[in-house]
């Protein structure tokens, strides 16, 4: 039913035809603070606080794989990264958590990453500031060890 068609008593009454201002300012301002939202999340997502980029590895011999990668980060704290040697079958032969002292913003190093077996490859599956990133635990095979590891880098 049409407003012009209600007498002004029952228009206030129903509130046909009325728009709430105050409404309104509410409505605007929870889709304004739920995007803010969205948008620091996505921004605190995509500049991490640390980069690690695996530049290479090489096989040494069945009881070490050196890998080179370069961490950039703040150059403040400490930073801890996780390194792993794989053998052919996808299993962990080698398991690093390394701590990379405060220093420069970028550090290339080459780690000697002891394995258990011959590795066929290696990755740097993360690094976090000041305490290990969440990534996979490692996945030796029953009745392997992770052999001995170096736990520091000079990052000055």
């Amino acid at each position: 039913m049409p407003s012009q068609t209600l007498s002004p008593a029952m228009a206030a009454r129903y509130g046909v035809g009325r728009t709430s201002r105050g409404l309104l300012a509410v409505i605007v301002a929870v889709v304004a603070v739920f995007l803010a939202i969205i948008g620091v999340i996505t921004w605190r997502l995509a500049t991490p606080g640390v980069q690690a980029t695996l530049l290479r590895f090489t096989v040494v011999s069945d009881a070490r794989v050196d890998v080179t990668f370069e961490v950039r980060r703040d150059s403040v704290s400490s930073t801890v990264c996780v390194l792993r040697a794989q053998s052919e079958r996808h299993a962990d032969v080698g398991y690093a958590t390394v701590t990379i002292t405060p220093g420069r913003e970028y550090v290339q190093s080459t780690y000697p990453l002891a394995t258990s077996s011959l590795a066929t490859t290696a990755e740097v599956l993360g690094c976090g500031v000041g305490e290990p990133p969440r990534v996979d635990p490692p996945q030796f095979l029953p009745g392997t060890t992770n052999p001995q590891q170096q736990p520091t880098i000079d990052g000055s």
